[in-house]
């Protein structure tokens, strides 16, 4: 099995890489979600981190704080390296054993998705290593966006770790996610051709003829035998008569062969007798009006010989071409949890399409995914949203780890959409906006006439530039694709679809 590390600096989209290599079937040791179930609730680190720290970064449930021990970490080098000594053999442990299973499943590739790769020394365990790198104007910006933190902030944590350009360096093959997402998963692939190489075995005929190739010093010619002297003898006597030539052989004997006749006895043909075309066939002459009848012809054969051939090949391209964009959409646009989705989607009067492209942004489809300011689960949950949410559902024996459950977290996110529905009349682009930046943003864009000419709709041709204008520009570009690749009619009709209560 060939052991590829994947590892890049704070938001630089190694996510995406990653997520994309599970759709695929590849086996990928998430680092992060390793280390969070060292510290989730009764794990394995959490007493040596109490010992360490104190009781004062626990909840009252007994669960770690981890917003409040992440930001002493990020601030304090002393912090970050106790917690580092404390983790560190217990995030090996389990690595190694992570990888021990894949190796155990016959898995060809195992991809470890370290962020702390070189520094923790990881990379030694690595066949080879991928660096997901990002410029770091984007970086700073997608940092922001994806936390909701202040650019101070930002720029202290992407300098708490090696920069991009150092792990670059460092690494076996750089992919750069600056482009669009197709553009950085079609450099992933060309990544998988080449490991996929190195571990395919070369063929026999290959290894048989390294023997021939092999350099090797020419053997010296065998100098010649030389030539004997001349024995000394008797002079040669007077020659006596000449030596006549040898008999002939019979193939060489032309007298057995037929003489050729004299000229003039044999018969000849007489000058009438020797066949000629017949006078009128050879005198027709072809109508001027036949010949161009047949040029024509000839020219609209050719033409639309021509023109078939062109015709074939370009529907197969656009028939490539058509098979492409369905396989890079299929590899782009999975679809999980589809029947949780639809359930609850019906449940509250919600299109599934929305619902699906809304968790495609944040979360990826990861049900254990936490954000640095706390948010859970597939739709990304505030742990004080998800608890009046609890309440509003009654919802017995709540607590913020239920987020990390699929259903939960759905169904807390659905009756969440169809409130935000209710409360700006069903507008796609108010509710998208008002789920990633809050009601009183998208309150207070209604109320200014240069994002809302009607004071009802907002439009996303006159949203300020920021994270939430881009936010809802990708939610509403894949509801529009997941509504025509999976949820479109039976009978080929587009329903259109929309979040808003029906």
């Amino acid at each position: 099995m060939r052991v590829i590390g994947l590892t890049g600096s704070i938001a630089c989209g190694k996510s995406t890489v990653s997520q994309a290599l599970i759709f695929r079937g590849y086996p990928v040791i998430d680092g992060d979600a390793v280390s969070h179930r060292l510290t989730a609730e009764n794990g394995p680190a959490l007493p040596a981190i109490r010992q360490t720290f104190g009781p004062s970064f626990f909840l009252p449930d007994g669960r770690l704080d981890r917003k409040k021990l992440g930001s002493l970490v990020f601030r304090n080098d002393r912090a970050r390296a106790a917690l580092d000594d404390l983790m560190a053999p217990l995030l090996r442990n389990a690595i190694l054993n992570a990888l021990q299973e894949a190796r155990d499943r016959g898995a060809a590739l195992c991809f470890m998705d370290l962020p702390l790769l070189f520094e923790k020394g990881y990379d030694e365990l690595c066949d080879s290593v991928w660096c997901v790198t990002l410029p770091l104007s984007l970086q700073l910006e997608r940092l922001m966006q994806r936390d909701r933190c202040t650019e101070e902030e930002a720029m202290s944590r992407i300098r708490s770790v090696l920069s991009s350009e150092e792990k670059a360096e460092l690494s076996d093959f750089v992919i750069d996610n600056s482009g669009t997402v197709e553009e950085t998963l079609a450099q992933m692939d060309r990544g998988l051709e080449r490991e996929l190489a190195a571990v395919r075995p070369r063929p026999a005929r290959a290894r048989r003829m390294d023997r021939y190739t092999e350099a090797s010093d020419p053997e010296p010619a065998p100098a010649p035998d030389p030539v004997p002297a001349p024995v000394p003898g008797p002079p040669p006597g007077p020659v006596s008569a000449p030596v006549s030539d040898p008999a002939p052989e019979p193939w060489q004997d032309h007298s057995r062969l037929p003489s050729p006749p004299p000229p003039g006895s044999g018969i000849e043909r007489s000058p009438d007798m020797t066949r000629r075309p017949a006078r009128r066939k050879a005198a027709w002459k072809m109508p001027v009006w036949l010949r161009t009848v047949l040029i024509v012809l000839s020219f609209a054969l050719l033409i639309a010989f021509t023109a078939q051939c062109l015709m074939r090949g370009y529907l197969a391209r656009q028939a490539a071409l058509h098979e492409a964009e369905q396989k890079n959409i299929d590899a782009n646009y999975p679809v999980l949890y589809q029947d949780l989705i639809e359930r609850q989607a019906a449940v509250y009067n919600l299109n599934p399409a929305y619902v699906t492209s809304l968790i495609r942004n944040e979360s990826s489809f990861r049900p254990q995914a936490e954000s640095s300011v706390g948010a859970r689960g597939l739709m990304q949950l505030m742990p004080d949203t998800a608890e009046w949410i609890a309440g509003k559902l009654k919802t017995e024996g709540y607590a913020f780890e239920r987020m990390f459950d699929p259903e939960s977290n759905i169904t807390f996110g659905c009756w969440y959409l169809n409130y935000l529905s209710r409360l700006f009349g069903g507008d796609v682009i108010c509710v998208t906006c008002a789920y990633h930046a809050g009601q009183g943003t998208v309150t207070s864009w209604l109320s200014d006439s240069r994002y809302s000419p009607d004071g009802v709709h907002l439009s996303l041709e006159l949203l300020p530039e920021g994270p939430t204008r881009l936010y809802a520009e990708r939610v509403t570009r894949d509801y529009g694709i997941y509504q025509k690749k999976v949820y479109a009619p039976a009978d080929g009709s587009d329903d259109g679809g929309s979040p808003a209560v029906s």
